[in-house]
């Protein structure tokens, strides 16, 4: 198994000399300082861009000027909001806080469509909405995680199976993973919340910050403070593949791209890597070589 990896820094242009493709890191389009404290999540919808901060409010902006609308900011949270997450519609966000709520809110008006309160009143990390928006989960510092119907904003079930903190919740189209600070991910089945035979997951040594799906739903890729990424199949649970991130700095961040050849990780140390798959998963994993051209300032 062979890789080469390169670091991302700065504004940089990227050369694929095995596919004579370009990637370009494109300049500061503006910057907004709307926020008075950190800024713990942002995401898109088809139209807008909210982000969330440890000042207790959510900000909404026009993805296409970046204009703050009318009815921003969002105040409905006692604490700092760590996630936020719209539904595939557009129509509505959900928020989560320390203050151990998800607030859903209502992107024609600004308004508060629900206040759910999360089981045990542990502060909630992270949420997420199902492709088709008819579930919501939240996740809690307690380990645990809250199933709710989201057209009803009833809770359907509690889950107590993390020993830690819930770190990240990802849904595929059938899926529902979770990874957490006692190193493992479960998984879920998105119907009706039964774990699957195989789950949990062990590959890590230390704290699961994040995972995601691969388009497909076949495959899931999860990072550690153990400077690892590890890619593991869905449909037997098994390992596919354990990619060491350079400099063995904690991996705090991972993704995939939408035709899953693509893989990024990011650690603490500031850097990024990308990692380029040839083949199927189940085949080793390669990469083509990659250049990196600083641009001058």
């Amino acid at each position: 198994m062979y890789f080469h990896f390169s670091e991302i820094s700065g504004n940089a242009k990227i050369e694929n000399t095995g596919l004579m493709s370009v990637l370009t890191i494109v300049f500061v389009f503006c910057t907004l300082q709307h926020h008075q404290d950190d800024v713990n999540w942002c995401a898109f919808s088809a139209k807008l861009l909210a982000t969330c901060s440890g000042d207790k409010t959510l900000r909404i902006y026009n993805s296409h000027d970046f204009s703050e609308l009318p009815f921003s900011p969002l105040w409905g949270h006692g604490y700092s909001v760590h996630c936020c997450c719209f539904s595939a519609c557009g129509q509505f966000l959900a928020s989560c806080s320390t203050d151990a709520t998800v607030v859903v809110w209502s992107m024609d008006t600004g308004e508060i469509e629900g206040v759910l309160e999360h089981p045990g009143r542990s502060p909630v990390r992270i949420c997420a909405l199902s492709p088709d928006s008819l579930h919501l989960v939240s996740g809690a510092s307690d380990g645990s995680l809250a199933l709710w119907d989201h057209p009803t904003k009833q809770l359907l079930c509690t889950l107590q199976h993390h020993q830690d903190d819930v770190n990240w919740c990802a849904f595929s189209a059938k899926l529902l993973a979770t990874c957490s600070g006692d190193k493992t991910l479960r998984i879920y089945n998105s119907h009706d919340f039964s774990e699957l035979p195989f789950s949990p997951l062990w590959g890590h040594g230390y704290s699961v910050h994040c995972c995601c799906f691969s388009a497909c739903g076949q495959f899931l890729a999860s990072c550690s403070t153990d400077a690892t990424v590890v890619v593991w199949s869905m449909d037997t649970g098994e390992i596919e593949g354990v990619l060491e991130h350079p400099g063995r700095s904690p991996v705090r961040i991972c993704a995939l791209s939408p035709d899953s050849l693509h893989l990024v990780s990011g650690a603490s140390d500031g850097s990024l890597f990308f990692f380029f798959f040839t083949g199927t998963i189940t085949q080793t994993l390669h990469s083509k070589q990659m250049i990196l051209h600083q641009q001058q300032q």
